[in-house]
């Protein structure tokens, strides 16, 4: 099941298959579930991050958390550092991001849905939603750790607005913010901020927002999906326009002004990630149509100027990542969310593992 950011809605939403294993979810920190080391004796180096979601039986009744999980290069070591302390319709874990040293990762953690609608399909309001980050490490037998769990920045029902799925840690440790986004209902509804902070809180900096409505009073305009340059000087972003039709956005960084655009006629479209140091591309996913009718979502790439055109290389994938050197792009392939690799801008794939259910994927620099 291919797990999709709508652009044709302000719920963002990803579909889960769920494992299976027994504990107690009552517990103060929630369950303590980790997964499977992959079958191999040498030490851990996780270096992919990626949400999950474990379910659990207790006499027989289900219960399925959200996590956020490391591997390493080759999908093995799979080891949950964090899960939540609530059912996965309560709370959510999505959009986790290392940090330029690979020590910490930044997530999404909010309720699905993150808002309730009236009749009409407006919004009308949110659940409580968080930016946290977890730091990593790897202990004495090998295992990755988790530890230093902390919430960076919260947004509460009262404050009308929620996080998506977005945090993006910077490149380098001299800018040390995180990128985030911000969606509003109520009086502001439609307006989406693209937003940065300090990964120890403090003041959110709003370096540019977007508003608009249809005729029938719900919202078309969302952000989403920030990615940094390789020097933190930029940031893309897709920013939604209408319904079928999006634009990747380049802005200035520090002042948020806006540099350069690409206007994508889609489907649907997601996780738009920049390339490391010593290249200068895109990638992300997109789902055409042919004849009214979705097809499977490919891995593209795109400069990112104005003017540019993303190509393909018919790569059917979702969450294309980067590995550090830019050679190649781990991804996972549809329909049975297999877990591969690409050598970059090229149709040379290589299978890693035959499942893996991590509906967003990130590689450290």
């Amino acid at each position: 099941m291919n797990k999709l950011l709508l652009f044709a809605a302000l719920s963002l939403t990803a579909a889960s298959l769920l494992s299976s294993c027994k504990s107690d979810p009552q517990s103060a920190n929630g369950p303590n579930l980790p997964l499977a080391q992959g079958g191999t004796s040498t030490p851990a180096h996780p270096a992919i991050t990626y949400p999950t979601v474990v379910s659990i039986i207790v006499h027989h009744v289900g219960y399925s958390y959200s996590t956020i999980a490391v591997m390493d290069t080759d999908g093995t070591h799979q080891t949950n550092l964090v899960t939540a302390a609530s059912d996965y319709t309560v709370e959510k874990f999505a959009a986790p991001s290392w940090n330029y040293s690979g020590t910490s990762i930044a997530y999404n953690d909010g309720g699905i849905p993150y808002y309730t609608t009236n009749s009409n399909g407006i919004p009308i309001s949110v659940k409580p939603s968080y930016l946290k980050a977890v730091d990593v490490s790897v202990n004495s037998s090998g295992v990755p750790v988790g530890s230093n769990n902390r919430t960076i920045y919260s947004l509460a029902p009262s404050d009308s607005a929620y996080i998506s799925y977005s945090p993006s840690w910077c490149a380098t440790s001299s800018t040390g913010k995180i990128a985030f986004t911000r969606q509003h209902i109520g009086s502001q509804l439609g307006l989406s901020e693209l937003c940065t902070i300090s990964p120890s809180g403090g003041t959110v900096t709003v370096l540019t927002s977007y508003r608009k409505l249809n005729a029938q009073g719900r919202a078309m305009s969302l952000f989403v999906s920030p990615t940094w340059s390789p020097d933190d000087s930029k940031i893309a972003i897709f920013r939604m326009d209408t319904v079928g039709h999006c634009t990747i956005m380049i802005f200035n960084a520090s002042t948020g002004a806006a540099l350069d655009s690409i206007p994508i006629t889609l489907y649907t479209m997601y996780h738009l990630e920049w390339s490391r140091t010593g290249a200068n591309l895109l990638a992300f996913s997109e789902i055409t149509t042919s004849e009214g009718s979705a097809g499977p979502p490919h891995i593209y790439y795109c400069v990112p100027t104005t003017g540019s055109t993303p190509s393909t290389n018919s790569v059917a994938g979702n969450w294309p990542t980067w590995s550090p050197n830019n050679s190649s792009l781990m991804y996972i392939a549809p329909p049975n969310d297999v877990l591969m690799k690409v050598t970059a801008q090229t149709s040379s794939t290589t299978q890693l593992q035959t499942y893996l259910n991590a509906p967003w994927l990130n590689w450290k620099r």
